[in-house]
């Protein structure tokens, strides 16, 4: 059993009754706030958050449980996000992110009353979670029940369907498309995941894609797609500097292109720290039924994590619309970014009798960029 009491400015104050609850929502919210502040004026500046650093220093204000439970590090992530790609609106976003998390601190510690094992240690991938296995299993069911809707309506109505995922080695790309084909009709739904394209494929690179793309009353789900020209091609020398520029190009109109045939299409970045790649990398190497999943090319990009970062922040502010925008989710917590990237594909499809209480994301895990 977990014991949910966080000491809080040298008082104890327990999730157990609504004055704890209460209590850490007040102080959190004082300390966030504060943040806030500083965040603003470090944008009048210039200058970006180091993450690490305010970690640290909440840390010492709140000790480690409740930055773990409460998933502020994921905050951070964001609020760093946002400020590194200089949009438009920047201390608007960064006050409504803020505002967003505070609203949802007293539904969050009320629900960790409800649990009632500490299980968050997985085994088999040997990571933490902030959600007890009993608890990821009980939101996954639900949000499973909602995708099978959603096929249902696919294959009702002949809509296409095309979601990408994006992200660097080992961020969860895999094991995402895991849960969301687990109880699909396999009649309705293809992932694709291609091979080293061939030299007509090199010189004709959308053309690859389009033999893929999803048909009438169907779902592709791309694990890696079309934009392996825009971050990993480059950075590994797979592609010309000519291949790599009239794709970033031409990708952005592409994209409109299937939007007007008719694709819905959702793309989805999976962000990880660089010392939670390395560590699952090792994770890999070690484990008796995942060691092939380490592969030599990810030796390679171990050293190439500030690369392959630059080369993605272009391909943010170049190819993210409003029509066809980036979806950046947070996945340190690779359990809690499957979960709230079901929630949004979930969220932006307009199914047949959805459940919309099962389509509200964690707002520090899902960064859309518009």
């Amino acid at each position: 059993m977990r014991i949910f009491n966080y000491k809080i400015f040298n008082e104890s104050a327990s999730i157990r009754d609504d004055d704890g609850v209460n209590q850490i929502v007040q102080n959190l919210s004082r300390i966030i706030n504060d943040m806030r502040f500083k965040l603003l004026n470090l944008i009048e500046i210039n200058s970006n958050i180091d993450v690490k650093e305010e970690l640290d220093l909440l840390k010492d204000e709140f000790g480690e449980d409740v930055i773990r439970d409460l998933n502020i590090e994921a905050l951070l992530r964001k609020l760093y996000q946002i400020i590194s790609l200089k949009g438009s609106n920047i201390k608007e976003r960064i006050s409504n992110e803020i505002d967003s998390y505070l609203n949802s601190l007293e539904s969050r510690l009320n629900s960790q009353k409800e649990i009632s094992d500490d299980d968050h240690f997985d085994e088999f991938e040997g990571e933490y979670s902030i959600l007890p296995r009993k608890k990821y299993e009980k939101e996954k069911f639900g949000l499973q029940v909602e995708l099978m809707k959603l096929q249902e309506w696919v294959v009702k109505n002949n809509k296409k369907v095309a979601i990408v995922f994006e992200g660097r080695d080992s961020a969860g790309k895999g094991s995402t498309i895991k849960r969301f084909i687990e109880y699909m009709n396999p009649k309705y739904f293809r992932v694709v995941a291609l091979g080293i394209p061939s030299e007509e494929e090199r010189n004709n690179w959308f053309g690859r894609y389009e033999n893929h793309l999803p048909k009438e009353g169907e779902i592709v789900f791309f694990d890696r797609s079309w934009y392996n020209r825009g971050v990993v091609e480059p950075v590994m020398g797979y592609c010309t500097e000519d291949q790599y520029d009239d794709f970033m190009d031409n990708v952005v109109n592409w994209e409109e292109s299937l939007i007007r045939d008719g694709i819905i299409l959702i793309k989805f970045w999976f962000s990880i720290t660089k010392d939670k790649q390395q560590q699952r990398f090792k994770i890999r190497q070690e484990s008796p039924l995942k060691y092939w999943k380490f592969s030599p090319n990810d030796a390679k990009v171990v050293d190439k994590f500030e690369m392959i970062g630059e080369f993605k922040n272009i391909m943010f502010q170049k190819t993210s619309t409003r029509t066809t925008p980036w979806v950046v989710i947070n996945s340190n917590d690779k359990k809690i970014g499957r979960l709230n990237a079901i929630r949004y594909a979930l969220d932006k499809i307009d199914y047949d009798d959805k459940d919309e209480s099962k389509c509200k994301w964690y707002p520090e895990v899902v960064n859309v960029l518009l």
